[in-house]
C-alpha cells in the first residue's frame, strides 16, 4: 500500500495541518471539518475576486431540469452521466410508490468561484428506467455572503411519500464582519422529487475568517447531519429527526465537539430545539447516524474517543420521541488512528485526510432488533493490512451488542473493503453495499459490491459486483480535488429488489458518474442472474433477454406443486400462478406478457426455489 500526498484543497486546511501535526483529536476533529467542507481552491484570491466584482456576490449557474434514459448495461443504470466529478451520493425510496427514488449527490468545480459547489437531485418514477434532474436553492440566503463550500446531501421520506433534502452551506461575508456560516438547511418535495420548496434553516454555525484560513479563533461549527423519519404507527409518526455534530471553538487548540439531535412534528415546519444524544464527555465525537425501529424508539450512533488508543462506535436511544436519550452504550472498540488528520493507515485513492470509519445504523423488522456496519482495520487493534467492512447487532434496543465480525469475503488481507451502506428491507432482509477492491488487492481498481444476510446478520452472502467495470481510484479525484468519490454512498431496497447508489469512476481521469444497479434480492446478484436450491427435482428456465413476454418453463423430475412468481422492479408481484396439489412429473410452460423492464421470475417447490432474472425489450 503506497501512500499518497494529497494536495491542499484551500490554504486553510494546509495551515491547519502544518500547525497541528500533533494536535489534539478536537482540533484534528476541525481541520477535519475545514478540508472536507471547504471547496474554493485558493480562498484569498477568490476574496479578493469578489471584491473586485461585488456584483457577483449570490449569483450562482442556474439549476436546470432535464430528462434522459437510463442505459441499461445488464443490471447497472446511469443516474447521471457527463464531464464533470459528481460525488458523495445518497439516495431514498418512496415508501407509498417504491417505483420512486430519488438521488442527490455533490458537483464540485474546485476552479469556480462563483459556484464552487451545488447539490444536484435526480429523481425516477419508474425504479430507474428513466431519470430526470432537479435542483434546490442551495444556498438561500444572499446576506449570507459567497458560497465556499458544503455538501452532505441526505435524503428521506415521511410515511405519506413526501420527501426531505438536507444539506450545508458554508458561507464567506466579504462585506460585513467577514464571518463564515456553515448552516444546515432542508427542503421538501411533495412531487416525487420534481421541485423543492424554499429551505428552511435548521442549525448554523459561526467562525472569524482567520480560524478559517489557519489562524487563531473562537466560534462553533455543525457539521455531519443524518435524517430519519418515523414511518410507524406509533404516537410520533411522521415526525423527521436530524443528528449531527456540532464543534465548539474556544480557540483552534481548544476544540470539544457534541452529538445533537433535533425533531420536526408532522405539523411544524421547524426543527425544535437541540438535544444532546449522550451523557459522556469525549475528546472528539463525528460521524453520527440515525434511525428510528418499528415502536417509534430513535436510535443514534456515533463515533467517539479521547485518543487514537480507545475509539470506539457508540449506540444511544430516545423512548419520547427524541425529547431525551438514554446513556450510552458501548457498541465496539475501533482501531483507525489517524482520523481528522492523516489517517495512519490510508487507502490508495481517498485522502487519508478524510479517510474515516463511515459508520451507520438500522433498525431490524423484529422489535428491538438493530445493525451497525462500518469500516475499519481491526477492533482494539490493526489486525489486517487492509481495512474491511465490520457488522454488530442487538437483539435487545441496543442494550447488549454481539461480537464484531467482518462482512466481505477474500483471503487477501491486504484488500481494502470500505465506506458501507445499509438498508433493510420490508422482509427483514440486510441489503450491505460498499466499494472492494478483493480483485486487485495491491492495487487501486475498486468495484461497487453487494451482500444480503436473510437471517438477522447471522451469515451473509457473498459480495457480488453491482458494478461491471471497475474503477482505477489512482486518478479518482482528478477533476475535484481528490475530493474522489466523497464520503457515502446509499442502497435502497424493495420487497424483492436492491438498488445501490454510488460514485463510480471507471473513465479514470477524474470523471465521476452516478450509478445504480437494480438486483434481485432473493437471486443472487450475478453475472448470470440465477440463483436458487441446488436440487435435481425440478428446473427452471427463462429465455432471457424476452421481447414482449416472458416463457417461463419449469422442468419437474418427479409430482410436487409449485407457484410461479414474476416481480417488477419495484418489488411488486405482476404474475403468480399457485398449483398447490401436486403436478405429474415433466415440463410445463407459462407466457406472461409484460412492458419493457427488469423482472425477476421465481419458481418456489417444496424441493427449494430457483430465480432468474430476465430483461423484456
Amino acid at each position: 500500500m503506497r501512500f499518497i500526498i494529497v494536495p491542499a484543497l484551500l490554504i486553510a486546511a494546509t495551515t491547519l495541518h502544518a500547525q497541528h501535526t500533533n494536535s489534539s483529536p478536537g482540533t484534528r476533529q476541525l481541520h477535519y471539518l475545514l478540508k472536507e467542507k471547504v471547496k474554493l481552491k485558493d480562498i484569498p484570491a477568490a476574496l479578493d475576486w469578489f471584491r473586485q466584482h461585488p456584483e457577483m456576490v449570490g449569483i450562482a449557474d442556474p439549476g436546470n431540469s432535464t430528462q434522459q434514459p437510463a442505459s441499461l448495461r445488464s443490471s447497472e443504470i446511469v443516474v447521471h452521466d457527463d464531464n464533470k466529478a459528481e460525488s458523495e451520493v445518497h439516495a431514498a425510496i418512496n415508501p407509498s410508490d417504491t417505483a420512486n427514488v430519488i438521488v442527490a449527490a455533490i458537483l464540485q468545480d474546485v476552479n469556480s468561484i462563483t459556484s464552487p459547489l451545488k447539490v444536484p437531485v435526480y429523481y425516477t418514477k419508474d425504479f430507474g428506467t428513466t431519470w430526470a434532474s432537479s435542483s434546490i436553492q442551495f444556498s438561500p440566503n444572499p446576506g449570507d455572503g459567497i458560497v465556499a463550500g458544503g455538501g452532505d446531501p441526505v435524503l428521506v421520506f415521511d410515511h405519506t411519500g413526501k420527501a426531505y433534502l438536507s444539506w450545508l452551506v458554508l458561507n464567506i461575508d466579504l462585506f460585513g464582519d467577514q464571518t463564515v456560516k456553515l448552516s444546515l438547511y432542508y427542503s421538501t418535495s411533495s412531487n416525487q422529487g420534481q421541485t423543492w420548496s424554499t429551505p428552511v434553516l435548521v442549525d448554523f454555525g459561526t467562525i472569524t475568517l482567520d480560524v478559517l484560513q489557519g489562524g487563531n479563533g473562537a466560534g462553533a461549527l455543525v457539521d455531519k447531519q443524518w435524517m430519519a423519519c418515523d414511518r410507524g404507527s406509533s404516537i410520533y409518526q411522521g415526525n423527521i429527526y436530524v443528528s449531527y455534530t456540532r464543534i465548539d471553538i474556544a480557540d483552534t487548540s481548544n476544540v470539544t465537539s457534541t452529538i445533537l439531535v433535533k425533531t420536526k412534528a408532522p405539523n411544524n415546519d421547524f426543527f425544535g430545539a437541540a438535544v444532546q444524544a449522550h451523557q459522556g464527555a469525549y475528546a472528539t465525537m463525528q460521524f453520527s447516524s440515525i434511525d428510528v425501529d418499528g415502536q417509534g424508539n430513535v436510535h443514534v450512533l456515533f463515533f467517539a474517543g479521547n485518543s487514537d488508543d480507545d475509539y470506539a462506535l457508540y449506540h444511544a436511544v430516545s423512548d419520547n420521541g427524541g425529547a431525551s436519550f438514554q446513556p450510552e452504550t458501548k457498541i465496539t472498540d475501533i482501531h483507525f488512528p489517524g482520523v481528522g488528520e492523516s489517517a495512519a493507515n490510508p487507502i490508495d485513492g481517498i485522502s487519508a485526510e478524510r479517510l474515516y470509519p463511515c459508520p451507520h445504523l438500522r433498525a431490524g423488522k423484529t422489535s428491538g432488533t438493530l445493525y451497525a456496519v462500518w469500516t475499519a482495520d481491526g477492533l482494539s487493534m490493526q489486525e489486517t493490512e487492509g481495512y474491511d467492512i465490520w457488522f454488530s447487532k442487538s437483539t435487545d434496543n441496543g442494550q447488549n451488542w454481539q461480537t464484531p465480525k467482518r462482512v466481505n469475503a477474500g483471503n487477501d488481507p491486504q484488500a481494502e473493503q470500505f465506506y458501507p451502506a445499509i438498508s433493510v428491507n420490508v422482509d427483514g432482509v440486510i441489503c450491505l453495499a460498499y466499494y472492494d477492491r478483493n480483485d486487485d488487492p495491491s492495487g487501486t481498481k475498486t468495484h461497487h459490491v453487494v451482500a444480503y444476510s436473510y437471517d438477522d446478520g447471522d451469515t451473509f452472502t457473498a459480495p457480488a459486483k453491482a458494478t461491471l467495470v471497475a474503477s482505477d481510484f489512482a486518478s479518482i479525484g482528478a477533476l475535484n480535488g481528490d475530493f474522489g468519490i466523497g464520503e457515502y454512498t446509499q442502497i435502497v431496497s424493495t420487497g424483492h429488489f436492491a438498488m445501490p447508489v454510488w460514485a463510480d469512476g471507471r473513465n479514470n481521469n477524474g470523471d465521476i458518474d452516478l450509478y445504480a444497479s437494480v438486483l434481485p434480492i432473493y437471486a443472487p446478484v450475478s453475472g448470470a442472474g440465477e440463483a436458487g436450491t441446488l436440487t435435481d427435482a425440478f428446473s427452471f428456465s427463462a429465455p432471457n433477454p424476452a421481447k414482449s413476454e416472458i416463457d417461463l418453463r419449469v422442468a419437474l423430475e418427479k409430482p410436487m406443486p409449485f407457484t410461479l412468481q414474476v416481480f417488477s422492479q419495484d418489488g411488486k408481484m405482476v404474475f403468480e400462478e399457485r398449483q398447490k396439489s401436486p403436478q405429474p412429473a415433466g415440463a410445463y410452460s407459462r407466457r406472461v406478457p409484460l412492458p419493457r423492464g427488469i423482472y425477476s421470475c421465481r419458481v418456489q417447490t417444496p424441493f427449494g426455489y430457483k430465480v432468474k432474472q430476465v430483461v423484456v425489450d
